[in-house]
């Protein structure tokens, strides 16, 4: 197995007595996109920061391409860091700005042109290189930002919620626009994000942390699919929870009905669980599921493409959530007060410890 481009070896980090990373191990490969993803407080940032040089590990060690740099100032480290601010230049034009950590190493005149105007068509923005900011949409700024700090060819970039300023529909736009330059330039992109979408559109893989722990890591659909932990399993997208206990023949919700799914290892009879179904796998009918349920709508929210019912039923103290689509609508006309048979296969239960 080829050696990773980057390695955290038992990284720990305190302010005081306050532990803001703990024990952790990550290893990132050359040429991948990779997420940190987690909620406020989680250590992302902290490790981020650990990664570029503004912090320094408690404990641990930071290996790039097999050297340790955990004690090297930013300056020393092949790695840039683009912020969410974007911190342009306003007095200088596009070009001027990507140009800029070019002349600060005193490049040559002629090498920091050919590099720039590479950048500039990379980042599809050559017939904008004479204007200033002020001139330009959140997303031209932020691929200018970008273009800036890819052109000194970093073999690491590390994106702080790069995304954040920007609108829902212009977001979207842009999670693709980072991953088809971060494909085309092939470095490694580190982005911190609590935005789940966000990461799982981007990523090739994700890292979930919890507290400054490591939760799970894996692909979006290792992630989305088969979370290792009811955490993670909250955390990512939509899911039902469902409490209920182990049997020796199964699993049973706590308002007594037998729920077929397969048991995961560790899990004892007895044990309390917490049996979860994300709304996309529940589906309408009764016949040929492993699990059905009935249950009256209490709530609708359309959303254009799908639609989400809350759906009470005698499987937990709070509705079900079910995620219809548009077809599936248009076959079954429903409205609050109505009667609803759902099922859904063993296969898409999830099931954790309590």
């Amino acid at each position: 197995m080829t050696q990773a481009l980057l390695s955290l070896k038992d990284i720990q980090k305190y302010y005081g007595s306050a532990r803001a990373v703990a024990h952790l191990d990550l290893d990132i490969q050359e040429n991948e996109f990779f997420a940190l993803l987690g909620a406020s407080g989680s250590g992302k940032t902290t490790l981020l920061r650990m990664l570029a040089g503004f912090e320094t590990p408690s404990s641990g060690q930071i290996l790039l391409g097999g050297e340790d740099i955990s004690r090297l100032p930013p300056n020393r480290r092949p790695i840039n860091l683009m912020f969410q601010s974007y911190a342009l230049f306003p007095h200088m034009t596009i070009a001027q700005n990507i140009a800029y950590g070019l002349e600060m190493d005193r490049l040559p005149k002629a090498e920091i042109k050919t590099r720039v105007d590479e950048m500039l068509e990379i980042i599809q923005m050559s017939h904008l290189a004479r204007r200033k900011p002020d001139q330009l949409s959140g997303g031209q700024r932020q691929r200018v930002a970008l273009g800036r700090a890819l052109v000194k060819r970093p073999r690491l970039l590390l994106l702080d919620e790069p995304l954040g300023a920007l609108d829902k529909k212009l977001r979207g736009e842009m999670q693709l626009e980072l991953k088809r330059i971060q494909s085309e330039f092939g470095i490694t992109f580190i982005v911190v994000t609590h935005d789940q979408e966000e990461a799982l559109v981007m990523a090739d893989r994700v890292a979930i942390l919890k507290d400054g722990t490591l939760l799970q890591c894996g692909t979006p659909h290792e992630i989305y699919e088969h979370p290792q932990s009811r955490y993670a399993a909250d955390f990512i997208g939509t899911m039902n929870f469902i409490d209920g206990v182990a049997e020796a023949d199964g699993l049973r919700a706590a308002s007594g009905q037998p729920i077929h799914a397969p048991r995961p290892q560790g899990i004892a009879a007895g044990d309390p669980v917490s049996i979860a179904i994300r709304p996309e796998r529940l589906k309408i009918g009764a016949e040929g599921f492993d699990n059905t349920v009935t249950g009256t709508v209490v709530a609708t929210a359309y959303q254009g493409l799908d639609l989400q019912l809350h759906l009470k039923t005698d499987l937990a103290a709070q509705p079900i959530l079910v995620r219809l689509t548009a077809q599936d609508v248009d076959d079954t006309p429903l409205s609050e007060g109505s009667t609803l048979s759902i099922g859904w296969a063993a296969k898409d239960t999830r099931v954790f410890k309590a």
